[in-house]
């Protein structure tokens, strides 16, 4: 039998999980309820102790550490009547799938979600598209249970190459493999008409970010007109390939690791419409790198930050958004007066409003007040959208500073 056609097991919550549950938040996490859950069912029926009320139905998950379980429905006909787990997932995924097919993704770039998450009402999973491979990553382990049911539905709708399975955010192991028995896979995958190479397997990530995609399309009217581009914390070089590929002649990429600038440089090498020359990297500390620029009296149109969420120098290391009180004022004396930053803040424990208001606070206390200012925000989007009210699923900030006396407009 199943895991999740046993019958599910009713379980008090604790007020304040009641309260966000209504709202449609769709996370239970650890309190001195969740201490008391049933450790060995797959559903539970979430039961409003003062006022007697079974309220949702959840997916148990005590092997996370801080989310001990998730929304699956707060209809109460899901669980009144015998719970049929696999039609209910079946008819979820192929939302999901159908929702990605009107985008059209497909005719821009080769990567995106199939699935998302809790905005996908699937939660604690993603599934990407990889060209003609799929990855499936687990961020709740429940679903190594219903994996056969869940690799059988994706393989109604989708024909594809390959299946890869990752378990995420389990001690930042890679915990990678495919459904073959294959150990890893290499190929090239095309994003906006460049071309990326992807490794799976090879290391805990796979070579490009996805759920930048979309915001790299946002991105496009202001790199169109940057003539030089600074892309730090650069990862495999999306952004600076972005930048080759719309016409810079000056593009700098800097990283901490030997490994991904190299990489870096194969990605360029494999489109031959790119000019190598424009391109240089810096393999070192971000900040060691601006304090190099700046001696040089560099300047740059156009710099893109976007931090780990725990950054390192190779000795210490730091949160992301504590780094910006180095960063921000060292990035705005290499803004070119007409340039544009980007800077972006990759975890779901700062808000948008604090993120903007300890830029602010970095800004007013610099060489820089009252001559620049925050404007646009670049958020998750297209394939990879967050629920609403779901401030977890809306981990990826993005935001626009430029000078006040900008000449430059952007359509």
């Amino acid at each position: 039998m199943s895991p999740s056609t046993k019958a599910p097991v009713k379980a008090n919550l604790h007020p304040a999980s009641c309260k966000y549950l209504k709202l449609g938040h769709p996370w239970i996490t650890e309190d001195s309820y969740t201490k008391r859950f049933p450790q060995n069912t797959f559903f539970l029926i979430g039961v409003d102790e003062k006022n007697r009320q079974e309220i949702a139905l959840l997916i148990n998950d005590p092997e996370h550490k801080k989310v001990k379980a998730r929304l699956w429905s707060l209809n109460p006909e899901d669980w009144k009547k015998e719970i049929n787990f696999k039609e209910m997932l079946r008819l979820r995924v192929f939302s999901s799938l159908e929702k990605r097919e009107k985008f059209n993704l497909s005719l821009e770039r080769e990567n995106y979600y199939l699935i998302n998450g809790e905005s996908d009402f699937l939660p604690g999973l993603l599934v990407l598209k990889l060209k003609n491979q799929i990855l499936i990553q687990y961020y709740a382990l429940f679903w190594k249970e219903v994996e056969a049911d869940l690799i059988a539905i994706l393989q109604e709708k989708l024909n594809i190459e390959e299946i890869w399975i990752q378990e995420r955010n389990f001690n930042q192991q890679k915990a990678i493999r495919s459904i073959s028995g294959k150990t890893q896979s290499e190929f090239i995958l095309n994003e906006y008409n460049i071309n990326y190479q992807i490794k799976i397997n090879a290391h805990y990530d796979f070579g490009i970010y996805t759920d930048m995609s979309a915001i790299r399309k946002l991105m496009r009217p202001y790199l169109e007109n940057a003539q030089s581009l600074l892309n730090l914390y650069s990862y495999t070089g999306a952004f600076s390939l972005f930048a080759l590929k719309l016409g810079a002649k000056n593009i700098v990429s800097v990283d901490l690791s030997a490994k991904y600038l190299k990489w870096l440089d194969e990605n360029i090498a494999l489109n031959s419409d790119l000019n190598a020359e424009s391109h240089s990297s810096l393999c070192m500390p971000s900040e060691k790198a601006l304090e190099k620029l700046i001696a040089q009296n560099a300047s740059f149109e156009a710099i893109i930050c976007d931090p780990p969420s725990a950054s390192s120098d190779g000795h210490s290391t730091s949160s992301a958004l504590k780094s910006y009180e180095n960063l921000l004022p060292q990035m705005l004396k290499l803004l070119d007066s007409n340039g544009s930053l980007f800077v972006f803040l990759n975890t779901h424990t700062i808000s948008w409003n604090k993120f903007e208001e300890k830029l602010k606070q970095i800004i007013e206390t610099s060489e820089f007040k009252n001559q620049v200012m925050i404007g646009k925000r670049f958020k998750l989007s297209d394939d990879c959208q967050a629920l609403k009210g779901f401030h977890e699923g809306d981990y990826l900030k993005g935001l626009l500073i430029e000078f006040k006396n900008k000449l430059k407009v952007v359509k």
